[in-house]
């Protein structure tokens, strides 16, 4: 007898008879064989009960610490895993309050002062140094906790400007 098996699309894709059917059903029947001994072996009756996947994760051994790795320096609760980098604090404060168009040098340290070089460009009109004055910190910025003096240098038409001294 042959029969065809079809699939959600309407297409026979073989048949039941051919050479390749017992095949799958036995490699069907293996599978499924497979998974439920594996499922016996991992729910299995424990006094009057049954044990499930809990369990079986319970009776493994517990994880080991790291702290004895060779590799990973000990840590010391006195010192700050994440210091305060002046650099990169002053780099994100002045590209964030940066208006459209304007870009900024790195931060430098010059004569006890942190100086970043800002370009503005060419269509812009107005007097570049005071527009200097609305980049400073305000008084409550976390950025005086560790900075006393930022300078900011406005470049603007080919030529450097006049400084903004910003101070606590």
């Amino acid at each position: 007898m042959v029969v065809g098996i079809r699939t959600g699309t309407g297409r026979t894709q073989g048949n039941a008879a051919g050479p390749r059917g017992p095949v799958r059903r036995c490699a069907g029947r293996a599978i499924a064989a497979r998974a439920l001994m594996m499922l016996a072996l991992v729910v299995a009756p424990v006094g009057g009960g049954v044990v499930g996947f809990g369990a079986a994760m319970a009776q493994q051994a517990p994880m080991q610490s790291l702290e004895g790795l060779p590799a990973r320096p000990p840590v010391d609760p006195d010192v700050d895993p994440y210091p305060f980098d002046p650099f990169l604090s002053l780099r994100v404060y002045v590209r964030q309050r940066l208006p459209a168009g304007w870009w900024a040098r790195d931060p430098s340290y010059e004569a006890g002062a942190f100086a970043v070089v800002v370009h503005i460009p060419e269509s812009w009109r107005g007097n570049p140094t005071s527009a200097m004055l609305r980049l400073c910190p305000e008084p409550s910025s976390t950025l005086w906790e560790r900075i006393q003096v930022v300078e900011l240098r406005p470049f603007y038409r080919q030529s450097p400007w006049p400084a903004v001294t910003c101070r606590r």
